[in-house]
Formats: structure tokens, C-alpha cells, sequence
């Protein structure tokens, strides 16, 4: 193996840090690169470091507006403002209220080198093209220009169910993990925990749709510990992947050779999102590897409320936002239709939910996976975060003679 020295037998060079901070520019020629201000939470100072930066990029000569920026009032913050270009916003009339809205067009035709437009997670009002405003972000960087924004860690996709177990707070918006690690850069804004309490006794925190009492419960200093340390997380992944890029590009290579490929089986069920969510995790930590999500078709799936039918079409939607691939075969036993695609496929781990009754795991399913797949890991996964209320409607029910003829057949086959 060409190995040039071994890494961690002397420290980089200047030229070879140069590269690592290079790697992925030459791959995103015409469009623009992505920067994301990545908190821990609410009160950090996203905003007001963005804008800082910005006055030292304008000193330097760098062509940078503000698309949008969240001052919430801060006089501090607010006064950062002043000198920089800002782009004139759209207003829009909803229920009463007046919106102000980032003006894409207009940022696409003034076409700075760098737009600041703050908020990722954002939700756009009725009859903006886009959804999500990470989705017209995207637009702004395809126009070739870079991009500034703000986030705090609880809105990450995959960490919604674990957000949701620390704090008690079910966050209603997401951003795919995907969007944000596609960043040229991940900037961790970072507070002791006890400034940031500080700030909050001394009104300088301001939180976004949440009651008092969830304010009080999401800042304990237990909560935010795990949140920062969550943030850190990620900022760390994100410069092992550029790492491990850097590596590959120099022939280096190797553990990073053992390919690793997860398959998770969902089902129409309210736990089917924290399992794909907990599969996306795993996938990340080693190394961003290749994950599928398989439902199996039976027969049952004729008769599934629609309750259920949702659930299903939810598990779908996560999968493409998390950049997982979805495979649906039809067959009436599902853990060999499992057995057999992950044989078929490579597959080295599988991913399901923990049995959630006595005796689930000495039989059917679970017992015929473990049994069968030699060589490939099996996890079984507890439901973590919130998880909807249960609500069927009522299901056709199946004629005497089908559900005779199912009983008569598992019968003379025993």
C-alpha cells in the first residue's frame, strides 16, 4: 500500500493542510459553496458572527450582501448591519400577518460573490416555489453564488428523535443532513453553557415557537451539555469525511477500504421514521457508507388504514431527504425477502426495531434473521423521541373462508 508516510507519524505540512482545505473546491465549478454558522442552541451569537465576518470580508474587498438576517431586536447585532448592502425583502400578506421574505430573484441578479441569508431551517410561506428555504438556498448556490446561513443543532434531520429524548421538544423543522454536509465549511459558534443561561436571565435569548415552560425545560444545563456535545459531533464528522477525501485522493487508504453497506426494514408503523433516522446515524459515523431502506409488500398491505398508508409514505419521504435508497419487494415472508436481498445485495449490517413484546424474539422474524444471516451484523433498535398517537381505522375484514384456508394451511404445514 503507498502510504508517502504515515500520518500519524508526522504532522501535515503547510502545502498539504492547503490541500485538505481544497479538496472538494475543484469538484463544485459554477456553483456556490455553502457555509453554515452551526450553534448548539438559541443565543449563541450565529447571527452576529456572520455579520462580523461579513465588515471583514467587505474590508478585504469581497462583493457580499445580506439576503436576510434575524436580529431579533439585539441592538448589538443590529448595528452590524449598518454598511452592509441589503438586498430589499418580499412582503407577503398571510392570515393578518405581514411577512417579510428572502427576494431570491433579485439576490440571482445582483449575483454577489456572497449572499448572507440566515434562518436555514426556515419554512416558506403559501405559494413560494420552494418549500423549505434550504430548497431555494439551493437555487442561490447553483446561480454560482456562495452562500452564508445559520442553524442550531436540533434542527438536523437524523437528530430530531434524540433532540426530542433531551429536551422534551418535538422540533417541527428539520434540514436534511445531507444539505448541511454538503457545507464548504461547518463554523461551530460556541458559548459555555453558563454564558448562554446568563444571556437568557438577561432577555438576550430569543426562541422561536416555544412556550415558556419548554424554554425552561429545553435550557437546563444538563440539556444544553448534550446538545454542545452533539454539535461537536458533528462538526467532527464532517472534517473526518474531508479527511478521509484527502486521504483517498494522496492513495491512502487503508481501513477505509472494508465497505460497509446497512439495509434497514421498515413497515407501515410511527416508529419506521426513528429507525431510518437511527440507520442514517450509523451510516455517518462510519464514514457516510451506502444505506438502503426495504419494505416488503405482503398481502396485508390491502387492507392498511390510512393512518398507515401515511406512515408509510412519510418513511419514504425521509429516505429520499436523508439520501437513502428505497427498495420495495412483494413476498409473505418477510424476513426471508430480508435474508435474501441482503445476501443478494452485500450488505453488511441490518437495522430493525426492537420487538416491543415478550416473546417476539425467541420466534418468527427476529429469530430467522439471526439465524440466517452469517457474516452480517443484526441491530436491533429501540424507538427514541416522540412518537404519534396510534389511530386505525377500522380494516375490511377478511372472508371466514381466507382467514379457514390461512389457519387450515399453517396447520397441515406443522
Amino acid at each position: 500500500m503507498n502510504r508517502e508516510g504515515s500520518l500519524e507519524d508526522r504532522p501535515l505540512s503547510p502545502e498539504e493542510l492547503l490541500e485538505l482545505s481544497e479538496v472538494e473546491d475543484e469538484q463544485r465549478v459554477g456553483i456556490g459553496n455553502l457555509t453554515v454558522y452551526l450553534g448548539y442552541a438559541p443565543g449563541v451569537g450565529k447571527t452576529y458572527s456572520m455579520l462580523y465576518d461579513a465588515h471583514l470580508l467587505k474590508e478585504e474587498g469581497t462583493d457580499i450582501v445580506v439576503g436576510y438576517a434575524e436580529t431579533h431586536g439585539r441592538p448589538e447585532t443590529e448595528a452590524l448591519l449598518k454598511g452592509l448592502e441589503i438586498i430589499e425583502p418580499l412582503y407577503f400578506e398571510y392570515k393578518g400577518l405581514k411577512l417579510k421574505e428572502v427576494n431570491y430573484q433579485k439576490i440571482i441578479e445582483r449575483k454577489p460573490q456572497i449572499v448572507i441569508i440566515d434562518e436555514l431551517p426556515h419554512t416558506n410561506p403559501p405559494g413560494f416555489p420552494e418549500e423549505k428555504r434550504y430548497q431555494s438556498i439551493s437555487k442561490v448556490l447553483d446561480a454560482g453564488i456562495d452562500v452564508y446561513t445559520a442553524m442550531n443543532i436540533q434542527h438536523l434531520e437524523s437528530l430530531k428523535d434524540i433532540i426530542y429524548q433531551i429536551t422534551g421538544v418535538d422540533v417541527k423543522e428539520t434540514v436534511p443532513d445531507p444539505f448541511v454536509k454538503s457545507a464548504k465549511e461547518i463554523k461551530l459558534i460556541d458559548l459555555p453553557p453558563k454564558e448562554l443561561l446568563k444571556r437568557l436571565k438577561e432577555g438576550k435569548v430569543f426562541v422561536k415557537d416555544m412556550a415558556e415552560e419548554a424554554i425552561v425545560r429545553f435550557f437546563r444545563i444538563s440539556n444544553l451539555i448534550a446538545l454542545r456535545t452533539l454539535a461537536l459531533k458533528v462538526l467532527a464528522e464532517q472534517l473526518d469525511e474531508r479527511l478521509k477525501k484527502y486521504l483517498r485522493r494522496r492513495g491512502i487508504f487503508g481501513p477505509l477500504g472494508l465497505k460497509e453497506k446497512l439495509l434497514v426494514g421498515i413497515y407501515a408503523s410511527p416508529y419506521a421514521a426513528g429507525l431510518i433516522r437511527a440507520t442514517y446515524r450509523l451510516a455517518s459515523e462510519l464514514g457516510g457508507v451506502e444505506w438502503v431502506a426495504l419494505y416488503v409488500e405482503t398481502e396485508e398491505a390491502s387492507n392498511f388504514s390510512e393512518q398507515e398508508k401515511k406512515w408509510l409514505t412519510r418513511a419514504f419521504e425521509l429516505v429520499k431527504r436523508l439520501n437513502g435508497k428505497i427498495e420495495i419487494v412483494k413476498g409473505e415472508d418477510v424476513a426471508q425477502e430480508l435474508i435474501n436481498y441482503a445476501k443478494r445485495e452485500g450488505i453488511t449490517k441490518i437495522i430493525l426495531g426492537k420487538p416491543r413484546k415478550e416473546g417476539q424474539l425467541a420466534g418468527g422474524t427476529y429469530k430467522k434473521l439471526i439465524l440466517q444471516t452469517e457474516g452480517i451484523d443484526v441491530y436491533l433498535i429501540s424507538p427514541k423521541g416522540k412518537v404519534e398517537s396510534i389511530e386505525f381505522t377500522k380494516k375490511k375484514p377478511k372472508s371466514i373462508v381466507t382467514s379457514l384456508l390461512k389457519w387450515l394451511s399453517k396447520y397441515l404445514c406443522h
